[in-house]
């Protein structure tokens, strides 16, 4: 790892990230896929995740995951400020590819706030790392290195007249959604994915989320299984209270005072 953190030091500059030459990947700096998931982020730096259905196929469209990759900026009355990553200055030393060993993405936000996003195929799964460089001009308030995983309404094109045999169906398909969290406590709390909740309350989030697994019919009953490294966390968080089956996000972030090498890593397995 300190190889690779070397090795950032003298990327080049690029006005964006190469694309592989694979038809199925034209587009994309670096993509991952197997039976269960594919995951991949363009020569844009825009990331996405998708399950590979029982047809074998991606569930593109309105049931796909977009992986955003940002700094946050908390200003003195508690609120967050998110940074976006600007497209055209990212760049990398390494080529595009479909097998990801330690790729090193470096890119800005606005004020030239500077970060490193790591990405690594492990085990089956996806592992996502990152930290931020410099804080450029974003020198007044607290800054931090984030992955945010935002899941969509996974049943927006549910049939919801009110028929009783229609919503008996839908109960039905859904009965075995589920999201589960454990916090760094070691307590686990099980959410009602139907139920209207706050997913930003410390009664979700605990002292913050070592592991997170995520279930829901639409994606075939594919299990997904989040887990932040020692010293980082998660968080669970929607626009507004609602159901989590209406779309909420994992935000992913390590404490850069406990991890100087940024070595700690957002891991992805789907079961």
């Amino acid at each position: 790892m300190v190889a690779l953190i070397g090795l950032a030091g003298i990327l080049p500059v690029s006005a964006e990230l190469p694309s592989m030459n694979e038809k199925a990947w034209l587009g994309y700096f670096v993509g991952v896929k197997n039976n269960k998931f594919q995951f991949g982020v363009t020569s844009q730096g825009k990331a996405t995740l998708m399950v590979i259905g029982k047809k074998g196929e991606p569930m593109t469209g309105k049931l796909a995951i977009p992986v955003e990759f940002r700094i946050d900026e908390t200003l003195p009355d508690g609120k967050i400020v998110a940074h976006k990553l600007l497209p055209e200055t990212l760049e990398s030393a390494q080529p595009a590819t479909d097998k990801p060993k330690g790729v090193i993405i470096r890119g800005k936000v606005k004020g030239d706030a500077s970060f490193e996003v790591t990405v690594d195929e492990a085990r089956g799964g996806i592992s996502l790392g990152g930290h931020l460089i410099e804080p450029g001009t974003l020198t007044k308030n607290p800054l931090r290195f984030c992955i945010e995983v935002r899941f969509p309404n996974v049943y927006a094109d549910a049939k919801k007249d009110g028929d009783k045999k229609v919503v008996k169906a839908f109960e039905d398909k859904t009965k075995g959604d589920r999201v589960q969290v454990a916090w760094a406590d070691k307590k686990r709390k099980k959410l009602d994915t139907a139920e209207s909740i706050d997913a930003t309350s410390k009664d979700i989030n605990g002292e913050g989320i070592v592991a997170t697994e995520v279930e829901f019919a639409s994606y075939d009953d594919r299990k997904f299984e989040f887990t932040a490294t020692e010293n980082s966390l998660m968080t669970l968080s929607n626009k507004q209270p609602g159901a989590l089956r209406d779309g909420f996000s994992l935000t992913w972030a390590a404490d850069p005072a406990k991890d100087p090498q940024a070595r700690c890593r957002l891991n992805l397995e789907m079961k």
